[in-house]
């Protein structure tokens, strides 16, 4: 752990997203208060025996309260952690036994990441162009349960319509500004009903437990009900059909299959 004076200078100036104490004393001030998130996920006391797959980890919050709390933590981001704020917080408060990827979710793989108790995929599917791919991405890297907060659009749509399956494009605003724009953030692309989100949930074969609307948030706490992707149809949304040899014979009907 870095001395307090050492990381007061090192934390000053630095543009932190997550605004939470380092360590005693050391406060980065960021723009987002992660800690009433935090509360909301209602994680065990004691997560010694757990894993917990961070998605998404920005400056790292959760991943340190996940660890302080006994879980093996795996980070991920698509930025490296020595230019998130990752890198920098974990090196004044020490915890260096948090594995961090720099990657895309749109890129991430059970295959090579492994599966975890607890995946957090907070303030993240509305950062993707693909957010189906990103949700069920995150989604096949957990066994139990999967919690995902998110933009919300439930606040500006018809009552009658926030359980519908319902997204909103948010346009490039630097090139149509005539669209109108979300927080000044050129990185946010879509906004979701909770009950689009929940549907999308549904899909890749986790049942909604919890939901909470506020504002333009919704959060959502699911569990794994289909343990099998073939039940699913993700093979359908990303999979591909292999070739089946065509028969010696190409004039008979039997030498082609169409599947």
């Amino acid at each position: 752990m870095v001395e307090k004076d050492v990381a007061l200078r090192l934390v000053h100036g630095k543009l932190w997203h997550h605004d939470f104490e380092i360590i005693p004393g050391v406060r980065t001030h960021g723009a987002y208060d992660p800690a009433k998130l935090w509360n909301k996920l209602r994680l065990p006391e004691d997560l010694h025996g757990f894993s917990v797959a961070d998605v998404g980890a920005s400056n790292g919050y959760f991943s340190f309260e996940a660890r302080k709390r006994g879980a093996r933590v795996v980070a991920f981001d698509f930025r490296h952690k020595d230019n998130s704020g990752f890198g920098l917080a974990q090196y004044i408060n020490g915890m260096s036994n948090i594995e961090h990827h720099q990657l895309n979710v749109l890129d991430l793989t059970k295959e090579e990441f492994g599966q975890f108790d607890i995946v957090l995929a907070l303030g993240l599917l509305y950062h993707t162009s693909d957010p189906y791919l990103a949700l069920a991405n995150c989604a096949s890297l957990s066994t139990k349960r999967l919690l995902i907060q998110s933009y919300c659009i439930d606040n500006i749509v018809p009552r009658g319509v926030r359980n519908e399956p319902i997204m909103r494009f948010i346009s490039d605003y630097t090139r149509f500004p005539q669209h109108g724009n979300l927080n000044n953030d050129n990185s946010n692309f879509w906004g979701f009903t909770s009950g689009c989100l929940q549907r999308m949930l549904e899909d890749v074969g986790f049942a909604a437990k919890r939901k909470e609307v506020w504002g333009s948030d919704v959060y959502i706490d699911a569990e794994r009900v289909v343990f099998d992707d073939a039940g699913t149809r993700l093979s359908l949304a990303y999979g591909r059909v292999e070739a089946i040899p065509v028969g010696s014979d190409r004039n008979e009907p039997e030498a082609w299959t169409i599947v």
